[in-house]
């Protein structure tokens, strides 16, 4: 009878580690730009998605250069999956994606997205010195 009770309760243990709490913590689900990518083209917004809603007035995203020195900040404006920025005008070097997101459960998730942006076009002294002379 004890070994009966024990696989049950083995069989019950198993079945409850893997199910999905209801109240799962928010997580990032995608990115644009994604993490660790190298970014070539003028991107429209950065967007992060996350598994649940954000809430809102308390969950900021931020992006930073490799200094560390915030260039666009926002703060959520309403409950949502997606926190957004804004297009920003991005140079050649290494950035992080910072977000922190007040879940509508009450836990606070943080993280980053680091991302690098490669030169888009060649420099401007580069195309001269490779144009044509003009007569």
């Amino acid at each position: 009878m004890s070994k009966l009770l024990t696989n049950g309760v083995l069989a019950a243990l198993a079945l409850a580690a893997t199910q999905t709490p209801a109240g799962a913590h928010v997580a990032l689900v995608d990115s644009v730009p994604a993490k660790r990518q190298e970014v070539m083209h003028e991107m429209p917004r950065i967007r992060l998605i996350f598994s649940g809603k954000a809430d809102a007035l308390y969950s900021t995203v931020a992006l930073a250069d490799e200094k560390g020195r915030v260039l666009a900040e926002a703060t959520q404006k309403e409950a949502s999956h997606e926190m957004t920025l804004p297009p920003q005008a991005l140079s050649s070097g290494a950035y992080q994606i910072r977000y922190r997101v007040l879940a509508t459960d009450g836990d606070v998730v943080e993280g980053r997205v680091d991302f690098v942006v490669s030169d888009m076009f060649p420099s401007a002294s580069y195309q001269e010195a490779a144009a044509p002379p003009s007569d």
